[in-house]
């Protein structure tokens, strides 16, 4: 396996989100949320844990790849439930996890669709500096820093 070569550094975290396929030319939403959750982030994407990829008669994936008018808005609650976060996204890949017979799911690649300088991305951002710190890795700090590098770069501009 080669090394991977990303654009920006990615985070690991837990964060519940919800999933909404939109309809950005009817203004639509066409179908019900799907609730899952944030397994990493970068500047420029996510990763993300869903039960199912499936939401009524749409595949998360394949409705955004086939229709470019159709996109997946990213919903996250601020811990008092007051503030939704919603950054537009496509789906790049799609996997079936399937090494735990008893929690089967799917992960979703998204790429954000909004620039990094998005004023939604930085308050992403500045959340998941907020979510505690899981027992494993040093991912705040990394975070943190990668917050104060961004933010110097926007003031650069």
């Amino acid at each position: 396996m080669g090394q991977e070569n990303r654009r920006a550094r990615r985070f690991n975290l837990s964060i519940a989100v919800t999933l909404v396929l939109h309809d950005t030319k009817h203004r639509l939403v066409l179908a019900n949320p799907v609730r899952g959750k944030l397994i990493d982030i970068s500047l420029y994407g996510a990763r993300l844990s869903i039960p199912h990829i499936r939401t009524g008669n749409n595949h998360l994936f394949y409705a955004c790849n086939d229709d470019p008018a159709k996109v997946i808005h990213l919903e996250v609650l601020d811990k008092e439930g007051e503030d939704l976060l919603v950054v537009p996204a496509h789906p790049v890949w799609f996997d079936h996890v399937l090494v735990d017979p008893a929690s089967k799911h799917f992960e979703l690649g998204v790429e954000f669709l909004v620039p990094p300088e998005d004023p939604n991305i930085t308050r992403l951002h500045a959340f998941v500096a907020l979510q505690p710190a899981p027992l494993q890795g040093g991912w705040l700090k990394k975070l943190l820093q990668l917050g104060q590098t961004f933010s110097q770069m926007v003031h650069l501009r």
